[in-house]
């Protein structure tokens, strides 16, 4: 029937997401992509249209599970243990064998930012329902006296997400996660012991 795609949509964007988060928007070509999903060019052509759609969807998808994952960490209700767990799920990501280095998100703003808004736009939304999950935590941790009276956590929030965004970097460029894990380590000292009862 014409119109049906002749492939397994979930595999395919799966394999497009690896490969670009594995070797940058710039580097990958279609061909590249299809090779990876194994399909043929002309599928993703007709599938998606171009390159870019196909990092927009990578990024989606990625937004999707690592994104959901942190936010629900976020969730918990102690805030410290909220807090770890942003930085564990993180950790969890770099460490799975079948990752590449880095993020691709922090990846796609160095690329993309400034010169192509579709794929910046998507990263900034992404950042930016991060840091709100971070404020409401962080504003959490102060009403449970974890944080220094008058605290700007809206502030804070900004800086525990550059501190992962630093964590992907560093593992990328170091190629083990012992530098993100002491990072993430130090950001959690600006919390305090919670007050005696």
């Amino acid at each position: 029937m014409a119109g049906v795609r002749q492939f397994d949509e979930d595999e395919v964007l799966e394999a497009v997401m690896q490969t670009l988060w594995a070797r940058g928007y710039a580097e990958t070509t279609m061909a590249d992509l299809a090779a990876a999903a194994g399909v043929q060019r002309g599928s993703l052509y007709h599938a998606y249209g171009d390159k870019e759609t196909l990092l927009l969807k990578a990024l989606d998808r990625y937004g999707t599970h690592y994104g959901a994952a942190t936010r629900k960490a976020l969730a918990d209700p102690d805030p410290r243990k909220a807090l770890e767990g942003f930085f564990e799920t993180h950790l969890a990501r770099m460490a799975a064998p079948s990752n590449p280095a880095g993020c691709l998100m922090c990846q796609t703003a160095m690329e993309c930012g400034g010169r192509d808004p579709a794929p910046a736009k998507v990263v900034r939304k992404q950042f930016l329902r991060t840091e709100a999950a971070l404020k409401d935590t962080l504003d959490r941790a102060t009403a449970a006296g974890l944080l220094a009276e008058g605290a700007d956590t809206r502030a804070l929030a900004r800086f525990f997400l550059g501190v992962s965004r630093g964590m992907a970097v560093m593992h990328k460029a170091y190629g083990d996660l012992s530098a993100a894990r002491d990072a993430a380590k130090t950001a959690l000292t600006v919390l305090q012991s919670p007050p005696a009862k």
